[in-house]
């Protein structure tokens, strides 16, 4: 029995890997990884450099080593693959899940692939390469083939016959699903009922009509929003038909919410989502740098304003001072709405028909604070710069600053949601850069009018 993760010793055992690995011990390797669990190994090989990794990972059954994989970083994933021929890729696929399997031939180029999935059992290709048809996204490309379905028309004495000879199928279910003679989903039932019924009851008569089904384009954060909703540990798939094509369970939709969520914070970051366990530092670079060359572009259109207003500064230098001030409220307050609208989309909270609600709580908010820090900066600059005009300027100012912010750093999201854009880059450099250009200009504008006016 694999032992789980607390009841072992991490670092002992991964000093002992690599140890053994230098002295090329691969009996004594793979007694020490017998025992484990494949989620544990996965992180054992996160843990060890390239060359100890391969070598680890050649010593496990095919069996286990499929396992393994599917529990792998995508980067790692990659990294292993490669290192791999097509005839032990092809090993592996054939003791894999549908799904995982499918995952793992995704990885590979279109000639690889094809290679790989003709050494790969027939029912199993054809099964491989009907999910590869599928956004990964979606319903279709998380889904399992691996399923238990028996007829409305059947006894329960023939269903559970029918349910013994797909047990090779499928490692475990739940609950059974129910089907026409045209393969369409019309029920469910549960393994309780089945086995306390009468034998020569009809399924159809003992089944639940009520189900929640999953059509098979749906995006996968709504069918994460689905499990969520209602406490599902799995769920049909059907086709535009209605017909029954597979099943999603719960460790599928925890991967698709560590995907989602690591994609959302790698995109607020600017960074690439497999950064992570990513060894390449080129393939690293290529993820950061157009984040850069974005904010980099910002900047520069900040520095044409301030060229711009250059005669303002001169005449009031201390609005030098506060630059920094305008710049870090006008970013902070933008981000800090489009993080919880970003949020609230991503969990089903916030929807597009709630802008104008969410709109107009964002301005009372923000002014709230907007009339905290003006009071703020105006005290502050009174007493040092002995100017109380140019302080309620300058509080104004902040007001207008921070109530732009936040309506843009709200507004935004919801706009790129709109158009099928993923809002969580609108938390990235993209609102940041907007709006260090927008609040120096409105700060800029407003203190040339000042200045010819009332300073």
């Amino acid at each position: 029995m694999a032992r789980i993760h607390s009841q072992i010793n991490f670092e002992a055992i991964l000093d002992d890997l690599r140890e053994l690995v230098e002295n090329n011990q691969y009996t004594f390797i793979r007694n020490i990884l017998a025992d484990l669990h494949p989620a544990d190994i996965a992180d054992l090989l996160e843990h060890l450099d390239s060359d100890a990794r391969r070598k680890v990972f050649a010593v496990l059954p095919a069996e286990k080593a499929g396992e393994v994989l599917a529990e792998l970083d995508d980067a790692l994933k990659e990294s292993i693959l490669r290192q791999m021929d097509n005839r032990a890729i092809a090993r592996l696929v054939s003791e894999m899940d549908s799904d995982d399997a499918a995952d793992v031939v995704s990885e590979l180029s279109t000639e690889q692939a094809a290679q790989v999935l003709e050494e790969v059992e027939k029912e199993s290709s054809e099964e491989i390469q009907e999910l590869l048809l599928y956004p990964e996204d979606t319903a279709g490309g998380i889904m399992a083939k691996e399923y238990v379905a028996i007829r409305a028309d059947q006894t329960v004495q023939e269903a559970i016959e029918e349910l013994r000879k797909q047990r090779e199928n499928v490692d475990s279910f739940y609950q059974c699903y129910v089907v026409d003679q045209f393969g369409h989903l019309v029920g469910t039932v549960s393994l309780t009922d089945l086995l306390l019924a009468d034998p020569n009851t009809r399924i159809k008569d003992i089944m639940n009509s009520d189900l929640i089904s999953i059509k098979s384009d749906m995006d996968q954060e709504e069918v994460a929003r689905l499990f969520q909703k209602y406490d599902l540990v799995s769920a049909p798939v059907v086709d535009e038909r209605g017909r029954l094509i597979g099943r999603i369970t719960i460790d599928d939709i925890l991967d698709v919410i560590e995907e989602e969520t690591d994609e959302d914070l790698a995109r607020i970051a600017g960074t690439g989502e497999e950064e992570i366990m990513e060894e390449n530092i080129f393939r690293i670079s290529r993820g950061r740098l157009p984040w850069l060359i974005l904010s980099f572009a910002g900047e520069i259109v900040s520095a044409f304003i301030l060229d711009f207003f250059s005669a303002t500064i001169d005449q009031i230098v201390a609005s030098a001072f506060f630059i920094p001030i305008v710049m870090a409220m006008g970013g902070s307050t933008g981000q800090q709405s489009a993080i919880i609208v970003v949020r609230g989309l991503a969990t089903g909270e916030i929807s597009l028909k709630d802008t104008r609600r969410r709109l107009w709580r964002e301005i009372r908010v923000a002014l709230i604070s907007a009339v905290v820090i003006a009071t703020l900066i105006f005290s502050v600059v009174t007493l040092w710069q002995g100017d109380p005009r140019f302080a309620a300027i300058l509080a104004g100012t902040l007001i207008i600053v921070i109530l732009n912010a936040s309506i843009f750093g709200a507004l935004i999201p919801l706009l790129f949601k709109k158009f099928n854009i993923d809002p969580a880059l609108a938390t990235g450099p993209f609102v940041a850069t907007f709006n260090d250009v927008i609040g120096l200009l409105i700060y800029f504008s407003l203190l040339s009018v000042a200045f010819h006016y009332f300073l």
